[in-house]
């Protein structure tokens, strides 16, 4: 099955050096929505993830797959004057560049690709701003969650601090990219983008960073508590966690009158607003757990909902994955080596209707030959080359190269110290799947690039 629609990056050629999460998920997130994705990888070893894990299904890492679909790879070494010749080419065809090499490393690569295409947008994935000392340090998303303040304010209020349970900095980082890139292509003129984990993290902290440059105070950790909003937070029913969001002073009164059938909290002066609430925090807050472990989490929520009050059970992933409204975001995807299996999809609806999951991740080096073949060819628009649709690895380099177009033989990020640019990319030759209209492998159509 095709592609149901057009979709708006039709026709962008996105050139992918990066590696890890931040750079490969935003560049997923341009392939999701229709640019055809190369990704640059390392001869023999390819992009980190590839070997993160457990859990791996047959030889592929989950952590891979879910962050590398609607991709194509091209092993070759940027080192060797033929790798960086097939680079090189492909900058002066595409439409995005995304790297996350560290400054010295692109440096030593002489890696400048609007000096080659001025019209390209080029967006740098790093740890650090690049105007400032620690430029060249090599950025993690553990590091940018400590550095920014994020894991401060994270935790128990009377513990440690503690880091959020997924790579917060670097999904944030991806998508401020995103937005970059489609913002610079909807210019039409080209641009060169820097967005680093640290920045991308601290801007994210939205009220608490404004509550602390307007107070000059330290923000507090809340553990599952609002600093501004009080009820805000998670209660024990009598057999589990749920949460409640009483945002508004209406909502407080339904929360007393039609949940917990307490009208008298309601003309206490100490609730009367929101700002009062917070004041008397530890008292109401004590009034409410006492209520709320009398009955379970579930009757808990069923009642609040009946009154407009948002809440919800505190559940576990698999247990979220299993709600009607996850399993709208779960597709299918078959994958050439290791069968099919299920993956997230992009959670954006357009006109009703939900984005194809589209290809699983590619092999490492599964489509260097199609492409160095279209490379060699001029990339015309009217002569492309598909990928190889079998789903087996093409040889780590270009055939007749010598093996040395990347940064020596591990990539650079701007999380990561290692020296080399490669990033995995699922292969595009999937073929589609049962469940969910998976897309077409994107390479079937020839890099393309915009009219300058």
């Amino acid at each position: 099955m095709g592609r149901k629609r057009a979709l708006p990056l039709d026709g962008i050629l996105v050139a992918d050096f990066s590696r890890v999460l931040a750079g490969p998920l935003c560049t997923q997130l341009l392939g999701d929505w229709g640019a055809r994705v190369i990704k640059v990888e390392e001869p023999g070893r390819g992009d980190e993830t590839r070997r993160w894990g457990p859990p791996f299904v047959g030889d592929v890492s989950a952590y891979f797959l879910s962050i590398n679909r609607n991709k194509e790879s091209i092993a070759i070494d940027l080192k060797s004057e033929e790798g960086a010749e097939i680079a090189r080419r492909l900058i002066e065809r595409a439409d995005v560049v995304v790297d996350n090499f560290l400054p010295a490393q692109k440096e030593s690569l002489h890696f400048a690709p609007r000096e080659i295409n001025p019209r390209v947008v080029h967006c740098t994935i790093a740890g650090f701003d690049s105007d400032t000392d620690d430029a060249n340090t090599p950025g993690y998303d553990l590091l940018a969650q400590a550095g920014s303040g994020l894991m401060s304010i994270t935790g128990d209020a009377d513990g440690e601090p503690m880091k959020i349970g997924v790579a917060l900095a670097d999904v944030l980082t991806a998508h401020y990219a995103f937005g970059a890139i489609c913002a610079a292509l909807r210019a039409g003129e080209g641009a060169s983008i820097e967005v680093s984990l640290f920045s991308a993290t601290v801007a994210s902290l939205a009220n608490v960073a404004q509550n602390v440059l307007v107070t000059g105070k330290e923000a507090a950790r809340y553990g599952n508590a609002h600093p501004s909003i009080v009820p805000y937070q998670a209660f024990h029913g009598s057999d589990r966690m749920f949460a409640i969001g009483v945002g508004t002073d209406r909502h407080f009164a339904q929360l007393c009158e039609r949940v917990l059938r307490r009208p008298e909290l309601v003309l206490d002066e100490r609730f009367a607003t929101n700002t009062q609430r917070v004041k008397y925090r530890e008292v109401l807050v004590a009034i409410l757990d006492d209520a709320f472990r009398e009955r379970t989490a579930a009757q808990w929520v069923a009642r609040c909902r009946r009154a407009a009050i948002p809440a919800s059970l505190v559940r576990g992933v698999r247990e979220a994955l299993r709600t009607p409204a996850a399993r709208a975001l779960v597709a299918s995807v078959n994958h050439p080596e290791i069968g099919e299996y299920d993956a997230i999809r992009n959670p954006v609806r357009i006109d009703s209707e939900r984005l194809d999951i589209g290809s699983p991740p590619p092999s490492l080096g599964q489509h260097t030959d199609a492409i160095v073949r279209e490379l060699k060819a001029g990339l015309r628009r009217s002569v492309g080359v598909p990928p190889a649709t079998d789903g087996r690895p093409r040889p780590a380099g270009v055939s007749g190269f010598k093996s040395r177009i990347g940064v020596d033989s591990r990539p650079t990020v701007g999380r990561d110290a290692t020296p080399d640019a490669g990033e995995d990319a699922r292969a595009t030759s999937a073929s589609n799947t049962k469940k969910s209209g998976a897309r077409n492998s994107p390479p079937s159509r020839p890099p393309a690039r915009r009219s300058r």
